[in-house]
């Protein structure tokens, strides 16, 4: 698999050591603690190399955050300044995946992060990869807030992190990011971070007239809890895709209905919230199938001051993993994002 940085599974058979899961892998996963260098265990080592992130210079934390309803899979990476331009370390990236998704599959940006001098830190959405739930899905989109916060508290004093603090989304992750910059904004607080960068962010998805049909999808979740997944073809990536399809073991073969109802709730929530001049970066791919960029982006010129647009014309969906002649453009706006300078305060 040349042109994505994942192992085949099969290799880590070959090399004695286990595929990581979502039933066994979390269970050996240790409270995060940054306050000494980390020894990943055995289980960790694998999937570390599963999905590349032992080829990445730099010091790399993982563990556990346990808030009242989740205990959520936490990785901070902090860059080896020798392998970069920098003397310091630029700032902290807080990098949200998407629905069906998990950190494991974001080690490209990761990458780039690190090389612009950023530290980083993700963690799995709850019922994706490493953290537990119940398998993609969720009951409120209030909780997606609820565990940002409970990072945020477990992590804001952390030397490896130092300000400023940006955000960025891919998708679901994007959705995540906006509520919370409107709802601090309509609170008239500064947010976690200084500025935003969403990649296809979420606000309605496409096709969306059933989503709407509150009635409909409240009778489809009396009857079903969950749905099959159907992969998608969300990029032109042929070697990603056949990697999420085929081999990854911790993506997500079932949709939960939850998740869906809440989901629509929560899309006219966001319609009711004030506008605030809170900056938001967006780059967005015009043959994105899986949300209505189209509605979205005139949602975000309405309730944010958008920086910069950047469409891609022959992108999809999924960004971070898209073919590299056709994510060359995100490829360069990335460190402009991260090296622009913004205001701390907007009140």
């Amino acid at each position: 698999m040349p042109d994505i940085p994942f192992l085949n599974p099969s290799v880590l058979k070959q090399l004695d050591l286990p595929v990581p899961s979502r039933e066994t892998t979390p269970q050996i996963l240790q409270p995060l603690n940054l306050n000494r260098g980390f020894e990943p265990s055995v289980e960790l080592q694998a999937y570390r190399q599963l999905y590349g992130f032992h080829l990445l210079d730099c010091e790399h934390w993982q563990g556990y955050v346990q808030m009242p309803l989740f205990k959520l899979h936490v990785q901070i990476f902090q860059p080896d300044l020798s392998k970069t331009k920098f003397d310091q370390v630029q700032g902290t990236v807080f990098l949200l995946h998407g629905y069906l998704e998990h950190s494991g599959i974001y080690q490209p940006i990761v990458k780039e992060l690190l090389e612009q001098g950023f530290s980083v830190l993700t963690y799995d959405l709850p019922g994706h990869g490493l953290s537990d739930g119940y398998p993609a899905n969720i009951k409120n989109f209030d909780h997606y807030q609820q565990v940002l916060h409970a990072v945020y508290q477990y992590v804001k004093n952390a030397d490896q992190l130092p300000k400023p603090w940006l955000g960025i989304g891919q998708s679901t992750g994007g959705a995540i990011w906006m509520h919370h910059l409107l709802e601090f904004a309509q609170r008239r607080e500064n947010p976690f971070v200084e500025r935003v960068l969403l990649l296809s962010p979420l606000i309605r998805p496409a096709k969306s007239a059933w989503w709407h049909n509150s009635v409909g999808l409240g009778i489809i979740r009396r009857i079903k809890r969950e749905v099959p997944r159907h992969f998608r073809r969300n990029n032109h990536n042929p070697e990603f895709l056949r990697f999420v399809r085929l081999k990854d073991p911790l993506q997500p073969r079932m949709m939960g209905m939850d998740w869906i109802l809440a989901m629509s709730k929560w899309m006219l929530e966001m319609e009711e919230r004030p506008a605030c001049r809170i900056p938001v970066w967006l780059a967005q791919g015009a043959q994105d199938q899986t949300v209505d960029w189209r509605y979205n982006i005139e949602f975000i010129r309405r309730k944010f001051r958008l920086q910069t647009l950047l469409m891609l014309e022959e992108g999809s969906h999924q960004l971070i993993n898209e073919r590299a002649d056709i994510r060359a453009a995100l490829t360069g706006l990335i460190p402009a994002f991260l090296h622009a300078h913004s205001s701390k305060t907007y009140y």
